[in-house]
């Protein structure tokens, strides 16, 4: 499995780039691929092995991994002369 990459970004930030890896990691690690065909032939490396198939539940969430954000509301502060 690939993942597509937008080599346009200018996003050159050490944090955000890690939190995208941490996130990359959370989806690979809750994927499931299903192979192919049945049979050992439809078998390829990466694919779920099928002792992991039997109790797959489909996703209803409209989100898969929710991007967490932090919250940018600053606090109120009172008027100074500067």
């Amino acid at each position: 499995i690939g993942i597509a990459v937008d080599h346009r970004r200018r996003n050159k930030c050490v944090e955000s780039l890690q939190t995208n890896v941490e996130r990359l990691k959370t989806y690979m690690s809750k994927l499931v691929i299903f192979p192919k065909r049945s049979g050992k032939k439809g078998v390829k490396k990466g694919d779920t092995p099928r002792s992991e198939l039997k109790n797959v539940a489909q996703n209803t969430h409209r989100e898969i991994i929710p991007i967490v954000r932090p919250k940018l509301v600053e606090k109120c502060r009172a008027i100074t002369a500067e």
